[in-house]
């Protein structure tokens, strides 16, 4: 709708308001079948709500004929009728015109001088045009069935307003439903006329008979004399002109042996004629090819005629027959006329049922209602006696049809319309839409009413869907708690579309669990749950899992007793199932992400109603809305898990790193205050242990982040078990002694070759045996044993400790998960995960086994066995190269202790060492110190370690210096990008003296 200020109708009431518009138009185009007269009311209810001015002009013999005016002032509605005289072709330049011409509405949100020009034919038109003061203007054509029926025309020429897009639908909606009405008026009318013209045609055959003597004496018909024995004696010129036969044509032929007579049971007729009797021969589709072979006219492209005939005996004296006269009455076009009035009820009788609508004729005296063969299918019944259609009611709508039936009777004629329920044998309910008016007697009684039903189900339906989704998506944006969300759902859904709703979803052990269900009884709704409960859905039952299982909707649109029986497991649950009433159902899966979550069931029982085949739609989308909102929901429930798995992490990591920096720290300030050796032995042992920790905290860490992107490599080489697990044992052994257990090792083949990474395995057995330790009290029994079966090897370490929950068997893996009893020991929740995902890098499997809390714990890791070992590589000697005394090291880190640490080392260890803080002052070093060997810092302040390593390898002085990355980062990444610019090898901090002693010696 235009708006005449900024202060606009929010976009919803517009909605509104345009439909309860477009709701009145339609009242009144379905209210007559005097299309011109309900054009002109049309027209009238859109001045001045849509327009100032609005004109309808109805295409006839392609001629715009103007059949209704509007205008807000009266005065310029005599200028409308005029232009419509002066422009009446289709080409015309008017607006109009165009719509005709090009099927498309014509907008135009201004209406300026040069436009008026450019519209009109000449300058009398463009006087008028400009009298009339249009403004903006519409022009919609009126399209039904693909014809253009006429042009639908708004303007605005008094007030401010400017027609937009939104106008423009309007428009468009407004005339196809005008459209659609006259459509159906003129088929109504055309029905009408032909169905009066068959009734002439039928008085016309009845005449004809009683006029047969005449015609016979006259002979204007076809007329055939026949000799006694059946031949021809003559026949008159309308015979030949029917026939296109002449006598001579017909020597040989023989009425009586007439093989078409025959085939069509005339021939005793016949006979009855020439025995004395004068016969009445019915019309048959009468073949002359078929009787008289050969003659004629062989190109008559219509030698078929239907044709009745009278058969008259003519007597002599004596009453002897001399011969029969035989006059064909020629019925072809009659009979075409028929067919063509059959197929003309036929179209119209389809157009009614495609439109949901039934054409009535109700005779006061007789109580008889006559209806269109649609009645059926919209009244689900055929409609005889008015007491048959009161029947088909609502009971509650009774009333309300007497009420409406008085007031036409008593009143001004004019029936409704009004919209009630019906309903049909089958069940369910429909509404419908009737009006009709009164027709009366010469004596000004009531005599009959006719009218038209509408069946507005599928609009009711449509709009109370929209209402339910409007209403549905308030409420499942409104929460993320999808209990409650759920809850609200059904109460939207409950009666509008459901009698029962119910939503299961799909747990964590694969079963359906009931999270929603409603009925608006409480006694129901507890019927409901305990069935549920009772009699969970199985798989293989169909129902909830068939649903799951294809997802595909399951649509059962009746229920019957029989079929609730047969799916009951047992005579009570048959009468928990016959006690809900059940009808229909629709079963939906509930997708999120592809996946089946679950099913949503909507259920019709107490209200009688059934699903239809485009309910299951309407279910699919609520279906959609549901799952996406439960999915919502679940992702937003599990961030915020993993948001405080993250947060007890990270200060459980924080933890975990003080605690070894606490000695450190405390032994740094013992060595620079005590000169006792014994002491300060102790101390540097301490400190080792506990820089040792952070450093397996660490590569725990950076081992995770391997293999969770994949990037970890296995150096996979034959070991022997029984060497895998000794070392294993041996790196747990002052854990397990220290915890005062009692540990057993059984490895009855220690023989067996495994394909494994032996650092990666030997770090899983150490971690499954330390956690054993710590979560074992003293006095307690941790066992490790190896065990073969077929190709497969199982190493099992088990204890008698605190032991782990059911729900804690398999979730103990997961990362940042911490065991019961976690905190007295430490850890950062990831050994289990890295240990996990190593073993699975093997091809294995690694699972836990506890019989519960208290009863101690099995971790298994089942790995392949290799049959027959392959060759191993020779062991690398390590026994480590002799200093080179008097070797020049350049050291480069902007850490200026870790770089004077570094120097220290060195120096103690014979090296020649300079160190630099940043790449420009360890370049600036070369001019006085060429370096045989450089360790580089990566992240280095303005020139990297990358930059730095690239411009020594440049220097010719430096080219052939041996280059160590000495960095603290270590990703597969940063390997790759080191040995891209030049360096020979790359630590990772914190190094172990030792590691980078060997690898500068060698």
């Amino acid at each position: 709708m235009p708006s005449d200020s900024p202060d606009a109708t929010p976009a919803a009431a517009q909605a509104l308001h345009r439909l309860d518009f477009l709701a009145r138009a339609g009242e009144v185009l379905a209210s007559s079948l005097d299309y011109e007269s309900t054009l002109q009311h049309v027209a009238q209810l859109a001045v001045p709500e849509l327009a100032d001015l609005c004109v309808v002009d109805i295409v006839d013999d392609g001629v715009l004929r103007r059949v209704a005016t509007a205008h807000v002032l009266p005065a310029k509605r005599a200028l409308l009728e005029e232009v419509a005289l002066r422009n009446p072709l289709p080409e015309s330049p008017a607006p109009a015109g165009h719509a005709l011409a090009s099927r498309r509405t014509q907008l135009f949100e201004d209406f300026p001088p040069d436009l008026v020009d450019a519209l009109t034919r000449d300058a009398e038109h463009a006087r008028l045009v400009a009298a009339i003061g249009l403004r903006s203007y519409i022009a919609a054509p009126m399209i039904a069935h693909g014809d253009v029926v006429g042009v639908l025309s708004l303007g605005i020429t008094e007030s401010t307003r400017r027609y937009d897009r939104d106008d423009q639908l309007l428009a468009e909606e407004l005339a196809r439903r005008a459209a659609l009405a006259i459509e159906n008026a003129r088929l109504y009318r055309s029905a009408q006329h032909e169905i009066e013209q068959r009734r002439r045609a039928e008085a016309e055959l009845r005449l004809s008979e009683q006029r047969f003597r005449a015609i016979m004496e006259q002979s204007p018909l076809s007329t055939q004399r026949l000799a006694p024995d059946g031949s021809t004696l003559g026949v008159n010129r309308a015979f030949e002109a029917l026939w296109g036969l002449g006598l001579a044509e017909l020597d040989g032929y023989n009425v009586l042996q007439d093989p078409q007579l025959a085939e069509t049971g005339l021939a005793p007729l016949m006979r009855r004629a020439f025995d004395g009797t004068p016969t009445y021969l019915p019309a048959i589709a009468y073949d002359r090819r078929i009787s008289v072979p050969g003659a004629g006219d062989a190109d008559d492209p219509d030698p078929v005629r239907w044709v009745s005939a009278f058969a008259y005996p003519v007597r002599d004296d004596e009453g002897a027959i001399r011969e029969v006269v035989l006059v064909h009455d020629d019925v072809t076009e009659a009979r075409r006329a028929e067919r063509r009035l059959r197929e003309s009820e036929d179209r119209l009788s389809r157009a009614l049922a495609v439109g949901g609508m039934v054409v009535w004729d109700w005779d006061l005296a007789t109580g008889h209602v006559e209806c269109s063969v649609s009645a059926c299918e919209v009244f689900g019944t055929d409609i005889g006696p008015r007491e048959v259609f009161l029947q088909a009611l609502h009971p509650d709508d009774v009333a309300l049809m007497h009420e409406a039936t008085a007031r036409a009777l008593e009143g001004d004629g004019m029936f409704g319309p009004i919209e009630y329920r019906l309903r049909p044998p089958g069940g369910g309910e429909r509404w419908v839409q009737t009006s009709g008016t009164v027709e009366y007697g010469a004596d000004g009684k009531p005599v009959r009413m006719l009218g038209v039903t509408v069946d507005t189900t599928a609009r009711r339906l449509a709009e109370e869907v929209t209402r339910v989704f409007a209403d549905a998506g308030e409420i499942l944006g409104a929460s993320l708690d999808y209990a409650t969300t759920l809850e609200g759902l059904a109460r939207v859904v409950v009666p509008r579309l459901a009698d029962w709703f119910a939503v299961d979803l799909i747990d964590d052990r694969g079963e359906l669990q009931r999270v929603a269900v409603y009925h608006p009884d409480p006694a129901h709704q507890a019927m409901g749950r305990e069935l549920f409960e009772r009699y969970p859905p199985r798989r293989g039952d169909g129902g909830e899992w068939r649903a799951i299982e294809t997802r595909e909707p399951v649509w059962v649109p009746d229920i019957t007793p029989a079929m609730l029986r047969g799916s009951a497991r047992n005579a009570d649950h048959a009468s928990l199932l016959l006690r809900l009433d059940l009808r229909s159902c629709i079963l939906v899966p509930l997708l999120a992400r592809g996946t089946v979550i679950g099913v949503l069931t909507l259920v019709h029982s107490d209200s009688g109603r059934h699903y239809a085949e485009g309910d299951v739609a309407i279910a699919l989308d609520l279906a959609r809305r549901a799952a996406a909102a439960i999915d919502n929901a679940t992702l937003y429930h599990q961030l915020q898990h993993e948001h405080r798995r993250k947060d007890e992490f990270l200060a459980t990591l924080a933890h975990e790193l003080r605690n070894p920096l606490a000695p450190i720290r405390t032994g740094l300030a013992l060595l620079e205050s005590t000169d006792d050796a014994a002491l300060a032995a102790r101390t540097r042992a301490v400190m080792s242990r506990q820089l040792g920790h952070m450093v397996r905290l660490i590569d725990d860490l950076l081992d995770l982040a391997r293999v969770t992107r994949g990037t970890i490599e296995l150096k996979r080489h034959p070991v022997d078990v029984g060497t895998l697990v000794a070392g294993a044992v041996e790196a747990s052994r002052p854990l397990l002694d220290a915890a005062g257990l009692d540990f057993a090792i059984d490895v009855p083949e220690p023989g067996r070759l495994l394909d494994v990474d032996d650092t990666r395995l030997s770090q899983v057995l150490t971690n499954l045996l330390n956690n054993a330790a710590k979560f074992t009290p003293t006095g307690g029994h941790v066992a490790l044993r190896v065990r073969t079966a077929g190709d497969r090897l199982r190493l099992e370490v088990s204890d008698d400790g605190l032991g782990l929950a059911p729900a804690q068997v398999e979730r103990i893996f997961e990362m940042f998960v911490r065991g019961r009893g976690s905190d007295a020991h430490g850890g950062l929740g990831i050994g289990l995960t890295l240990a996990r995902r190593l073993v699975e890098l093997h091809g294995g499997r690694l699972w836990a086994e506890s019989d519960g809390p208290g009863r101690g714990s099995r971790f298994v890791a089942e790995l392949p066995v290799v049959i027959e070992p392959s060759a191993s590589a020779p062991a690398s000697d390590d026994g480590g190269a002799a200093r080179a005394q008097g070797r020049r090291v350049l050291a480069v880190d902007d850490n200026a202790d870790a770089l004077l640490m570094l120097e220290a080392l060195l120096g103690l260890e014979g090296y020649e060492v300079r160190g630099a803080g940043d790449g420009e002052s360890a370049l600036a070093l070369i001019d006085e110190f060429v370096p045989d060997i450089a360790l580089l810092d990566i992240g280095l302040p303005g020139m990297s370690g990358y930059e730095l390593a690239a411009r020594l390898r440049a220097d010719p002085r430096t080219a052939r210096a041996r280059l160590i990355a000495l960095t603290g980062w270590g990703r597969d990444e940063d390997r790759a990008r080191a040995h891209a610019v030049g360096f020979d090898a790359h630590l990772t901090k914190p190094v172990d003296p030792p590691v980078l002693l060997r690898l500068i010696a060698g």
